[in-house]
């Protein structure tokens, strides 16, 4: 695939290309944070840092109708009652603008759950079908950032139809745009070629770049949760400053957890299914007043191990990090620059595996 240029003054004019055949989310800026808006010809989107938000939305919408419903009496028995389904009109053909690469990454593990197991939920398939990732490529890691740690790079081009490479700070000398698929190639067609120059400037940048840490040996992680997975102390400890808030959830680009509740207004209805998050004391409660998971150790416990310990263990043939294993985790490190008490989901797995690794040494 040949690689194209993209001027920064002509982004917004290309953009603007885009949308007539598409729904464009766009980055802007709104105060400290850089949100997901709708492109319009007042938007002038912002590429220069990670948006606060996760581009999961386009995929599996935050909130979103399943179908709605109409209750109809009989008239000639009117203890009879038909009730009439209406599936949602199909969603627009959206395109998402600006996700980084380990956002990109997070749509493949959205599949697993909602493609892979058997059972397609149909509206996410649609919504996958019909929706582009123009990515843009990292030219340094935040000190939150472990991409690295479960696979993925500053340049991953995993998940993405077109990966936009900035070229000189933040992209003010425009971006060498790269396509991923048959689909990205035909939406940058119209863009110049980017030229032998380009390309050796790209190549320098990246050879500059500062190399990340090392990252740990994740390999025996799953094995040493669950050596752990008894020990309530343990939990109860890395717990402690959490808030059960569930901002680490709702900003995640792999968390797939929901809710489904109707809303009625007389003879009519719909059925939602809304984001929710495994850190509420609320998710697993029962009718019955019990709840599993009653405490912060628990849950935790269970967002820890769907990440590292479950989702690996149930789809081992998708290897994909350093470790041999699949993580349910990309390392955008959102959990952690936007958690209120600093609770590090990387100091956890490491404390996993240091706590496993002494009690397997002091095991008769």
């Amino acid at each position: 695939m040949v690689d194209r240029y993209l001027a920064d003054s002509a982004l917004a004019s290309v953009v603007a290309a885009w949308a007539l055949d598409h729904r464009v989310l766009a980055p802007v800026r709104e105060g400290a944070a850089i949100v997901y808006r709708v492109f319009t010809e007042d938007t002038h989107p912002f590429l220069g840092r990670p948006p606060t938000s996760s581009a999961k939305e386009a995929l599996l919408p935050q909130t979103g109708d399943l179908f709605t419903y109409l209750y109809r009496k009989d008239r000639a028995d009117l203890t009879r009652t038909e009730v009439f389904l209406s599936e949602p009109p199909p969603p627009e053909p959206t395109l998402i603008l600006g996700p980084r690469p380990c956002d990109a990454r997070g749509r493949h593990l959205l599949d697993r759950v909602f493609l892979e197991r058997g059972v397609i939920d149909p509206q996410y398939s649609a919504h996958r079908a019909g929706t582009l990732f123009v990515s843009v490529a990292c030219t340094s890691m935040q000190n939150t950032c472990f991409c690295h740690w479960t696979g993925g790079g500053m340049d991953d081009e995993s998940g993405s139809d077109v990966l936009l490479h900035p070229l000189g700070t933040g992209g003010a000398d425009g971006f060498v745009a790269r396509a991923v698929t048959p689909a990205g190639e035909k939406l940058i067609a119209a863009l110049p070629e980017a030229t032998a120059a380009m390309l050796e400037e790209l190549a320098a940048a990246r050879a500059a770049a500062p190399a990340p840490e090392a990252a740990p040996d994740l390999s025996a992680v799953a094995d040493a949760f669950l050596a752990m997975f008894g020990d309530l102390d343990f939990w109860t400890d890395q717990s402690a400053r959490c808030l059960s808030c569930g901002v680490c959830t709702y900003l995640c680009p792999t968390c797939s957890c929901f809710n489904i509740t109707d809303e009625n207004s007389g003879m009519k209805g719909r059925r939602l299914r809304t984001w929710d998050t495994c850190m509420s004391a609320l998710y697993t409660l029962e009718g019955s007043g019990h709840n599993p998971r009653f405490s912060r150790a628990h849950r935790l416990r269970n967002r820890v191990g769907h990440k590292f310990c479950y989702h690996p263990r149930e789809f081992p043939q998708a290897a994909a990090a350093p470790s041999g294993l699949e993580f349910s985790c990309t390392g955008c490190g959102r959990c952690i620059k936007s958690c209120p008490v600093a609770v590090d989901i990387r100091g956890i797995v490491l404390d996993i595996l240091a706590a496993a690794a002494e009690k397997a040494e002091g095991a008769p």
